[in-house]
């Protein structure tokens, strides 16, 4: 394991790559810094990406004059600066493209990107080579939060036809992976010949690492924990690109005895945040982003409050995306970690914003709901085994579908009244339940499973 690291660490210097561990490190040393200190330096990369919005963007120096900012100003309050900047979404990315181009781009090593369409809108953006410096330096520091050290064996388990071209890889993507000591597996489909396949490429690599989909690494644990199988525990299993609930977290340490490491970003804005060991929330990283959680108004959230999660790239200048609804609901933690980082500290994300359903007097019903869809009993040691993959999709307050892939007819029979008490325990004893047993259920675009959807404004 040694050689390969070494090799790997080579393979780095010979490729330029060498300046995003050096920026990983550097974090690392900073990383237990006084808020002040961290909080000085973010100001000061806060007011560079507006100072360069204002002075290359179109769009933004317009959006910045009509609110009254012109260069001093933004140097002066840049936290002002940015909120007196209109939200950003995919809609205002696609009308406004050329306007929100740098006008120096000439000068940048720059692509397209696109967005992976989990809304059904997807988006084009642009970014640069600082910005993926940066990115590759965050995912490096988030990876040594979990105890892995690059060229360490991985093993990835992801959904997306785009980002695992599994099979159809270029010779130099396969070189790469090989030095890296990556091995990819790809589910996005997840057969029962898929999962046993995945169980037996993890036992024989022994990954310290597996980087998954949520939902992968969950199906693929409920997948385990039924068939009774024995699979190699790695030091830390890393998900993203999705939704991680408690009962999730639960399953997945059970199964693999190992702690589990939430990263959360988007192909638009990069990794923002993750978790420590202490798992008491995801800390945002001070000099990659910065975030808002916002009421439906637009005024900041108490810490604990949920609202909309608005994040800014402090690193893209070839498209500087500030203030961009990135979709999701969640909190800033109540407390502080104890890990000692004094990094902004979100709680769990509770959800996409058009993933969470809503009973009748307006409370959130995601979390629980997920749940019960899990277990048969409020002391969460039954799960449901008749059915796999479920979606929920509301189409109003009063009116409720339910989709499962069955996979025991005769025990969903004895299952189902216990299912439907669950949920009516939730949405009220009124509510339209219709339950269905399709075939299939579709994925979106990105390869991802869509647990629940909902149709209500």
């Amino acid at each position: 394991m040694g050689a390969r690291v070494s090799l790997y660490n080579g393979w780095m210097r010979l490729t330029g790559r060498r300046p995003q561990l050096e920026l990983c490190q550097e974090w690392l040393g900073k990383q237990f810094l006084p808020a002040s200190e961290s909080g000085r330096a973010h100001l000061e990369s806060l007011c560079g990406i507006l100072l360069h919005a204002f002075q290359h963007v179109a769009y933004y120096r317009d959006c910045l004059l009509r609110a009254g900012f012109d260069d001093n100003e933004i140097r002066n309050d840049p936290v002002a600066a940015l909120g007196a900047l209109p939200l950003l979404d995919k809609r205002i990315l696609r009308e406004h493209f050329e306007a929100l181009k740098s006008d120096d781009l000439a000068s940048r090593n720059w692509h397209v990107n696109t967005s992976g369409g989990s809304t059904g809108e997807p988006a084009r953006f642009i970014q640069d080579s600082e910005y993926h410096l940066y990115g590759m330096a965050g995912k490096a520091l988030f990876d040594v939060w979990t105890g892995y050290k690059a060229g360490e064996p991985r093993v990835i388990l992801w959904g997306s036809e785009r980002d695992l071209l599994v099979g159809r890889e270029t010779v130099k993507a396969r070189v790469g992976r090989f030095l890296r000591n990556e091995v990819p597996l790809n589910t996005f489909r997840m057969s029962e010949q898929d999962l046993r396949h995945f169980v037996d490429v993890i036992n024989e690599v022994r990954p310290v690492q597996i980087t998954a989909y949520v939902e992968s690494a969950f199906e693929l644990a409920r997948y385990v924990e039924q068939r009774g199988l024995k699979i190699h525990s790695p030091t830390a299993i890393l998900t993203s690109a999705g939704t991680l609930f408690r009962h999730m977290r639960e399953l997945i340490e059970k199964v693999f005895q190992t702690r589990v490491f939430n990263r959360y970003g988007s192909r638009e804005v990069g990794d923002v945040a993750c978790n420590c060991r202490e798992q008491d929330g995801l800390h945002v990283n001070p000099y990659t982003h910065h975030v808002e959680i916002l009421r439906e108004d637009g005024t900041p959230c108490d810490p604990g409050e949920i609202g909309e999660v608005v994040v800014t790239s402090l690193t893209n200048r070839a498209m500087p995306l500030l203030r961009y609804r990135i979709g999701d609901l969640a909190s800033w933690a109540e407390q502080a970690c104890e890990c000692g980082r004094a990094w902004p500290l979100m709680q769990e994300v509770a959800g996409r914003v058009n993933s969470i359903l809503k009973t009748r007097n307006g409370t959130f019903a995601t979390a629980a709901l997920s749940t019960m869809m899990y277990f048969k009993d409020s002391e969460k040691t039954k799960p449901f085994s008749s059915f796999g993959r479920y979606q929920l999709v509301q189409k109003g307050l009063d009116h409720l579908v339910v989709r499962l892939l069955l996979e025991n007819e005769a025990l969903f029979a004895e299952e189902k009244p216990l299912l439907i008490h669950n949920i009516k325990a939730v949405f009220g004893n009124d509510i339209i339940l219709d339950v269905e047993t399709p075939t299939s259920l579709p994925s979106n675009p990105s390869g991802k499973h869509i647990y629940i959807w909902s149709e209500v404004e």
